[in-house]
């Protein structure tokens, strides 16, 4: 998989910082900081290339250095029993995820605060990666506040860039915006072209949200079109207590 290099994702300073701490570092100065090692008159990348390539990825998918190591496995077992139904549809749909994106079917993730949905759609979109599937995360709230500044032209070719080349797309937190329901307002009117651009081109998009599609209606956050967008993407609804944990911060004090 090629490494797509628009400037809004990441700039040749933060790709350089990245690079020097990684380079010759994970690998213990293994290929001496050149990035590939001679064995047997053949050159190999180094398992520190690798691992940048690997950390360069979830930047440019904007997904946040916090849940770079989650994994399903870091689920406590009384969510794994409490939510089977849900994780086997997350596991089934990442197993086959190409497919899944060629077809354009989402899902909703539904469920209350603390409840891992932001993890999970992350987690998603990590598998995708893995397989060379373009793939990139932004909140509601961000996107929207992109749109206040569309007349910038880095700002445009971002949006421009999700729309027409990011394969699969996670938008977090879809209720946590106002005033975009009015499809006659300049916003309203710009966030409803995009999701009418994102349906037409049949892309995968997963949405996270506390709300119901339902719920979501009834709040007249978005307009009306809009959520009957998402009546297509398939339901998960996790529930239980938060999975927001103090234990592990905790032992990292007392040990």
């Amino acid at each position: 998989m090629t490494l797509y290099r628009q400037s809004f994702l990441t700039t040749p300073e933060e790709i350089e910082s990245l690079k020097n701490s990684i380079i010759g570092k994970v690998c213990k100065n293994k290929c001496g900081g050149n990035g590939a090692f001679l064995e047997k008159g053949v050159f190999y990348n180094c398992s520190c290339v690798i691992e940048f390539e690997k950390r360069l990825r979830l930047i440019q998918a904007n997904i946040p250095k916090k849940y770079w190591d989650f994994d399903l496995r870091n689920l406590t077992k009384e969510y794994s029993d409490g939510n089977k139904i849900s994780l086997n549809i997350i596991k089934s749909y990442t197993s086959k995820i190409k497919e899944m994106v060629e077809k354009g079917i989402g899902l909703y993730v539904q469920g209350a605060s603390g409840l891992a949905k932001t993890a999970l759609s992350y987690y998603i979109l990590k598998e995708g990666i893995k397989q060379g599937v373009v793939c990139y995360s932004i909140s509601m709230s961000r996107l929207t506040s992109l749109f206040f500044e569309i007349s910038k032209e880095d700002v445009k070719s971002r949006i421009d860039w999700i729309v027409n080349d990011v394969d699969l797309l996670v938008i977090d937190e879809i209720e946590k915006d106002y005033n975009i329901d009015k499809s006659n307002t300049f916003i309203g009117a710009l966030v409803n072209d995009f999701f009418r651009s994102i349906y037409d081109k049949k892309k995968a998009l997963i949405i996270t949200s506390n709300l119901s599609k339902k719920s979501l209606k009834d709040s007249k956050i978005h307009a009306t079109n809009v959520i009957d967008r998402f009546e297509e993407l398939v339901d998960i609804v996790l529930v239980g207590h938060s999975y927001r944990r103090q234990d592990e911060n905790l032992k990292q004090i007392i040990g």
